[in-house]
């Protein structure tokens, strides 16, 4: 982990409650507390933005398809009638 810096941030009154509540029921400091909620939000939303944009970038290069047949190939999941994706589903556009 890297240095620590001061840094001030305004909290919701039961926002504070809940990381001192928290800071005590962990035998931890605040400053903990406050420091691992925030870098936890960053890893996350890091995550989903990246997920996100490589989602993205994979409609503008792969096969896109209609939602309907990837839901109605969903429902056979478990079942007997499960097939293979791609005897199902049809693409409705091969990008480059």
């Amino acid at each position: 982990m890297s240095l620590a810096v001061p840094t001030t941030i305004r909290l919701a009154e039961e926002h504070k409650r809940g990381v001192t509540q928290l800071a005590e029921l962990t035998n931890r400091s605040r400053s903990y507390i406050i420091n691992q909620a925030v870098g936890d939000y960053l890893r996350r939303n890091a995550t989903y933005l990246q997920e996100l944009d490589e989602a993205v970038a994979s409609i503008e290069t792969g096969p896109t398809y209609a939602a309907e047949e990837v839901f109605a190939w969903m429902d056979t999941w478990g079942t007997k009638e499960r097939k293979p994706f791609d005897e199902v589903v049809t693409p409705l556009y091969k990008n480059k």
